[in-house]
């Protein structure tokens, strides 16, 4: 797929069928040249001088202040990067792109929205892995695999597989029938809501409340010791203090309850940032167990794993 010419609770995941799949409201920008992978490495918070082929690497990037801006997915296919961003964002982080390119490197940047698409398929292994080609590399799960002209990456979540399939746009329809005919149903957004909200993935609508990494849960995707970046100096910083003034949480709530900030019971800001059902996700300024605001209850819970999707 190397690219020319582009264009520069849980009632519904309990509802689910036997395979699903969504396709995903994100941005592609291909980035190409022999200086692209040391160009882009200084504008996120994640180290890739390494990156192998068909290798991925979640990342993210944020302002001067240390606050998120974007959530990217890197993918290196041969001497191209692919980086999966979130649509909200995306003419903003391609400006940030192209604007930081020195004029003596050899960078290339190209929108890829309307050519490639990310989708993801649900099921459990037996019913899955009869159909996707190979063995997945289970001792490397940031390793891509080929699929005809198309990548995947295999993840488990709770018992059940995801399969993330890159894609281009105009042969989704033609993929599905021809690998899955018509037993694989294509997910709304509140059912893929619940879903990842159930796994721990954050999306934009966490991300875009102007937050630090480390307030979502995000240190992983952290290195303070690759070089500069925007917002290093602000993560050491509050690395060394070692203090959060927020926390992102998972709640199941006794009624449903809209997005949007509240205060508690105990005078604390909650800020709802994803909601489907009775449950979803919250950021609150110190921890509670039990959150009474107006006439809700929210039993909040640790996320065991958080991914970005």
């Amino acid at each position: 797929m190397h690219l020319e010419n582009v264009v520069a609770v849980n009632l519904l995941v309990d509802n689910m069928a036997d395979k699903d799949f969504f396709v995903h409201n994100c941005s592609i920008t291909v980035a190409e040249g022999k200086n692209c992978i040391e160009h882009i490495n200084r504008l996120i918070t994640s180290n890739i001088i390494s990156i192998s082929n068909l290798e991925s690497i979640d990342t993210l990037i944020c302002n001067a202040n240390g606050r998120i801006t974007d959530s990217l997915q890197i993918l290196r296919v041969q001497e191209q990067l692919l980086l999966l961003g979130n649509s909200e964002v995306a003419e903003n982080t391609r400006k940030l792109i192209v604007s930081g390119i020195h004029w003596n490197e050899d960078v290339r940047i190209m929108n890829g929205d309307n050519i490639l698409s990310k989708i993801s398929i649900i099921g459990s292994e037996e019913d899955l892995v009869k159909i996707i080609p190979g063995e997945h590399n289970g001792k490397n799960d940031n390793n891509w695999q080929n699929w005809g002209e198309n990548y995947f990456k295999k993840s488990i979540h709770k018992g059940k597989i995801k399969i993330d399939i890159i894609i281009k746009t105009s042969e989704i329809d033609r993929f599905m029938i021809d690998n899955f005919s018509s037993e694989c149903k294509k997910l709304g957004i509140e059912e893929w809501v619940d879903y990842r909200v159930s796994n721990g993935i954050l999306s934009f609508s966490e991300y875009k409340h102007n937050l630090l990494p480390s307030e979502l849960g995000l240190d992983k995707f952290v290195d303070l010791k690759k070089g500069c970046y925007p917002g290093q100096e602000i993560h050491a910083r509050l690395e060394s203090r070692g203090k959060l003034k927020k926390k992102i949480l998972r709640f199941n709530s006794d009624k449903e309850i809209q997005l949007g900030k509240y205060i508690s019971e105990n005078g604390r800001k909650v800020n709802i940032t994803t909601s489907v059902g009775n449950t979803g996700f919250l950021i609150i300024n110190e921890l509670e167990e039990i959150i009474k605001i107006d006439d809700y209850t929210l039993k909040s819970d640790e996320l065991d794993v958080i991914e970005i999707s």
